[in-house]
C-alpha cells in the first residue's frame, strides 16, 4: 500500500509545472558580459594610462605627475561602480528602494500622528510677538500695495 503524503491546510502541493525562472547560469553569463568584461577593460586601461603617465612625469612633463594620479583613481571608481552592480544590480534601483522605504516611512509616521490627532506639536497662531508684528507689517503692505497693479491704480 503506498502511503499519499498528507496535505497541510492552506499549502500548495509541489508543482510540476514548467515555468521559465531565469537561471543561475544565465545569471552569470550576463553578470560575466555586462560586469566583469568592462571591468577588466578599464582597469586594465587605467594600468596602461598610469604606467604611460608615469613615464612621461619622469621625462619631465609636469603636468603627467597629476595623471600619474588620476588614472589609478578612476580605476578605483570602477570597481566601487562594479562592486555596487554586483551586489544591488542597478545604482538606480537601490537608492530609489531606499527613498521609497523612506517616503513609506515618513507617510506611516504622518498617518499615525494625524490619527492620534496631536495638534499640540504645530500651534495654529504663533505666540512670538515678534513673528506678529511682522505678519500684521506684511498684511499693511498688502493692503496698501495689493498683489497684481502698480499703487494706487
Amino acid at each position: 500500500m503506498s502511503e499519499q503524503p498528507e496535505r497541510v491546510e492552506g499549502q500548495q502541493p509541489p508543482s510540476s509545472d514548467t515555468t521559465p525562472v531565469p537561471s543561475e547560469r544565465s545569471r552569470r553569463i550576463k553578470d560575466f558580459w555586462q560586469l566583469h568584461i568592462p571591468l577588466i577593460v578599464v582597469v586594465g586601461f587605467c594600468t596602461f594610462a598610469t604606467i604611460v603617465e608615469y613615464r612621461r612625469a619622469q621625462e619631465g612633463v609636469d603636468r603627467a605627475w597629476v595623471y600619474t594620479f588620476q588614472w589609478p583613481i578612476i580605476g578605483a571608481f570602477a570597481f566601487i561602480v562594479w562592486n555596487r552592480y554586483r551586489k544591488h544590480g542597478s545604482i538606480t534601483k537601490s537608492i530609489s528602494r531606499y527613498f521609497r522605504d523612506r517616503a513609506a516611512r515618513f507617510e506611516a509616521e504622518a498617518s499615525a500622528a494625524e490619527a492620534s490627532g496631536s495638534e499640540a506639536d504645530s500651534p495654529a497662531e504663533p505666540i512670538d510677538p515678534d513673528e506678529l508684528a511682522w505678519r500684521e507689517h506684511v498684511r499693511e503692505l498688502r493692503r496698501n500695495d495689493p498683489a497684481g497693479g502698480p499703487p494706487g491704480a
